[in-house]
């Protein structure tokens, strides 16, 4: 044996599809988008990090709305970002 690592498991995309709860379709579509897949002859194959690569991009985005802990977060930063631009501006005028 050399000084390699093992590989990680390795999955059909059957098992792959299965192991995220998704399709077959899917999990080969999104792989080879990525670039998170291996193919031999036709067979695509899916390693663990390949893996967590979809799932990371299937993530979804934060959306804004109009109520809850987001909105309070947005509001406080744009307050923070009109508060230092006030800041900003009252130190250039006194400058002149």
């Amino acid at each position: 044996m050399t000084g390699n690592p093992p590989l990680d498991q390795i999955y059909t995309a059957d098992e792959a599809a299965e192991r995220l709860r998704t399709t077959r379709r899917m999990i080969i579509k999104v792989g080879r988008e990525l670039g998170a897949c291996s193919v031999l002859q036709r067979e695509y194959l899916f390693s663990e990090s390949d893996l967590l690569k979809i799932w990371h991009a299937k993530r979804a985005l934060p959306v804004r709305g109009k109520t809850g802990f987001m909105k309070d977060l947005l509001v406080e930063r744009d307050m923070e970002s009109l508060r230092n631009a006030l800041i900003a501006a009252r130190i250039k005028k006194r400058r002149k």
